[in-house]
């Protein structure tokens, strides 16, 4: 079993607030874990002390059964890929992908055939006597994945690996990695702040803040079901908007937003809906996609599930756009299909969310 658990792992420089403040989490066998949070938040100490580079000021890290909290990186088998790659520019791509190899002192012939199968993994076959600085950096950054596969080890590990390539080249190499990490099967842990990256690439991710775990769980599950105003905001665009629970019905509850208006939301099991009574004090995610635009019939009042906003601005983004409102002292995102009659700047509307996609968060 390659899994990877953490156990109320801590790291505290000595500050007033931990680095990493008492994280347990579990990375499944042959799973491509991610660690998503915001410049800061903890993730990369997180992975440091899985890679052994940091030790833990408290708390447990197993590799399955076995316990590795106090060995040093060399005894993990784990491989690694940097940030900046950390290629040996004297040497050429069979050099760097056979470099640790060469330091476990592997045979001569099993050697040529480890590289030989690494490079065909990453797509490199015909690229093993160049010299690093005849690749692009998309290429470079498969030689890095490669040396880091081909010593086989038990975990792997992805510091911002694509944080050097442009946006184009970032998104062709992401589905590159995520192919290679599915064919080699190796349990993959990898930190990022980019959400997009997150969710197109992982089976599971943990999204942390200040060092503090929020959420872990399937790209899916944290986009629909965020737990807290932090993931609803950080993972894709959400309206989040703070207010009171009103009433608590069989299959929903009735939430008075600080703006005055009444929206519902779906109880569900095992959520933070559920969970709630009258009084309560919660918030609301909307997401852009959600909300409906329709234009205030003449001598309306108040309306349940529905929102009275203005205008600021429209964003044309392709096949859609995105228009921005103000409601109360909130900034709300609606996203809709691009028509010729667009909301104008100023113009008050109606906003409908599909209150059947609302979901109740820690506010």
């Amino acid at each position: 079993m390659n899994s990877v658990d953490l156990e109320h792992v801590t790291k505290n420089y000595g500050g007033a607030t931990p680095s990493v403040d008492d994280v347990s989490l579990t990375v499944g066998d042959g799973e491509f874990f991610t660690l998503l949070g915001p410049s800061g938040c903890g993730k990369s100490t997180t992975l440091r002390m899985i890679a052994g580079f940091i030790n833990p000021t408290s708390g447990r890290i197993r590799f399955g059964e076995r316990e590795i909290t106090n060995l040093p990186p060399h005894k993990r088998d784990t491989g690694m890929v940097f940030q900046n790659y950390a290629l040996f520019p004297h040497m050429d791509v069979t050099g760097n992908v056979a470099y640790g190899l060469s330091m476990r002192r592997v045979a001569k012939a099993d050697k040529r055939t480890r590289v030989s199968e690494a490079l065909e993994i990453v797509g490199l076959q015909g690229y093993a006597d160049r010299r690093i600085d005849q690749l692009s950096g998309g290429q470079q950054q498969r030689v890095a994945l490669a040396r880091a596969l081909v010593i086989q080890p038990s975990v792997l590990l992805l510091d911002e690996p694509l944080s050097n390539l442009d946006a184009k080249l970032r998104e062709e190499t992401r589905a590159q990695i995520r192919q290679i990490q599915k064919r080699a099967g190796t349990t993959s842990v990898y930190v990022t702040h980019d959400q997009s990256e997150a969710m197109a690439m992982s089976d599971r991710i943990a999204v942390m803040e200040s060092g503090v775990l929020h959420q872990v769980g399937t790209p899916r599950e944290i986009y629909r079901r965020p737990t807290t105003s932090f993931v609803a905001r950080f993972i894709g665009r959400s309206n989040v908007l703070p207010g009171t629970v009103d009433d608590v019905e069989d299959a929903r509850i009735a939430v008075r937003l600080d703006g005055g208006d009444v929206m519902h939301a779906p109880i569900a099991e095992g959520a933070l809906s559920g969970q709630v009574a009258a009084g309560d004090q919660i918030a609301l995610s909307l997401r852009p996609e959600t909300m409906r635009i329709e234009p205030v019939p003449t001598g309306s009042g108040t309306e349940v599930d529905a929102l009275r906003a203005t205008v600021r601005m429209t964003e044309f983004t392709g096949s859609s756009c995105v228009v921005w409102l103000r409601y109360g002292d909130e900034d709300l995102l609606a996203t809709i299909a691009d028509t010729d009659d667009l909301p104008h700047d100023g113009d008050e509307v109606l906003l409908r969310p599909d209150t059947g996609r609302a979901w109740v968060v820690a506010p």
